[in-house]
């Protein structure tokens, strides 16, 4: 199911709308956070750049997106992504699926709850078939 994205380019108004005022600032903290993502990573779309998609990341298979650069790791490491496999790959990539090529990440628990926090919100409200 494809979601018709707003002139701004994505659907964070319509999800801060539905978020308690507590919920909002982890969501804002997560967004701040996401901007280097973007560099390898598209949101909203099904555009492959140096890393896969993320749209419809939730629930789907590591490795499963329309993608040709996964390392052979990512493809065979059985990870589904949910909240608890992405802190764990966000917080240590390599650790958790040892020969990743993901580089980067964030720096500490908090601010990989945020992301993830936020990554939940976007990548479902953008899901794509």
């Amino acid at each position: 199911a494809s979601l018709v994205m707003a002139a701004c380019g994505g659907p964070e108004a319509e999800i801060r709308a539905n978020l308690s005022a507590e919920e909002r600032v982890t969501f804002d903290r997560g967004q701040r956070l996401s901007t280097p993502c973007w560099s390898c990573h598209d949101l909203y779309g099904e555009q492959n750049k140096v890393g896969p998609y993320l749209a419809g990341v939730y629930g789907r298979p590591a490795g499963s997106a329309k993608f040709s650069g996964y390392s052979k790791a990512m493809k065979e490491s059985g990870v589904v992504w949910n909240e608890r496999s992405l802190r764990a790959f966000l917080l240590n990539a390599n650790g958790f699926i040892p020969g990743t090529n993901m580089v980067g990440g964030a720096q500490s628990p908090a601010e990989v709850g945020a992301l993830v926090f936020y990554l939940k919100h976007v990548t479902r409200a953008v899901a794509v078939d």
